[in-house]
């Protein structure tokens, strides 16, 4: 089964330049647990829950840039990955998200979630070697 089939497909964006205030509100009516920060158009970051908790809360201010605090470099996967070598990366990387891009333009496509992979495997029984 590849990512692509089961991805997050409607991604909020936020411009890096963004207050982290505002980031906040917007996860916060969108129910959501993080968004993509783009710079000049282009993905460029991701800001998490744990980037507020971690960072933000710690040592920052939220009328700050979101720039300041969001993950980066971004870990990008095409939409035919395999959710079990996703899985893998994830898991090496540390992480809970992947940014699904477009192989050609770096357009995003969606972003695929540990959320994500235990519902398919809760649904499918995706079965790990």
């Amino acid at each position: 089964m590849k990512i692509g089939d089961v991805m997050v497909k409607d991604v909020i964006t936020v411009d890096c330049k963004t207050p982290v205030i505002e980031v906040c509100k917007i996860m916060g009516e969108k129910k959501i647990g993080c968004v993509l920060v783009t710079k000049e158009g282009k993905p460029y970051g991701i800001f998490t829950e744990r980037d507020l908790l971690s960072k933000v809360l710690l040592e920052g201010n939220l009328e700050d840039e979101v720039e300041r605090y969001c993950s980066t470099p971004l870990i990008v996967v095409t939409p035919d990955y395999d959710i079990v070598e996703s899985a893998r990366i994830m898991a090496e990387m540390k992480i809970k998200r992947l940014v699904v891009v477009d192989e050609e333009n770096e357009e995003v496509k969606g972003i695929f979630t540990a959320s994500d992979l235990a519902r398919v495997i809760a649904e499918k029984g995706i079965q790990f070697e």
